[in-house]
């Protein structure tokens, strides 16, 4: 299973701090997490494994949405800055 991640600039340590706190169940349920480009490589500082996309400017949202029209990725989760 395909989980997808992606974070305003605002949430970004709001995202890591959800996957390491979620980490032994993602990971003992073979969870794939993908991210935009940022957004992965924060995840990657904090020691999570992650496949990155393009960032979110370049293209990376897109991708990810490809793939979830595609059934590659069952679900996203968007930790959005309403400002």
């Amino acid at each position: 299973m395909k989980l997808a991640v992606i974070a305003h600039d605002g949430k970004k340590a709001e995202m890591v701090s959800f996957l390491n706190k979620h980490y032994n169940f993602l990971h003992s349920a073979n969870i794939t997490i993908v991210a935009t480009g940022t957004t992965g490589k924060h995840a990657q500082a904090a020691g999570l494994e992650v496949q990155r996309m393009l960032s979110g400017p370049q293209g990376g949202d897109a991708q990810i949405a490809a793939q979830v029209a595609e059934g590659l990725i069952q679900g996203v989760f968007f930790f959005r800055d309403p400002l």
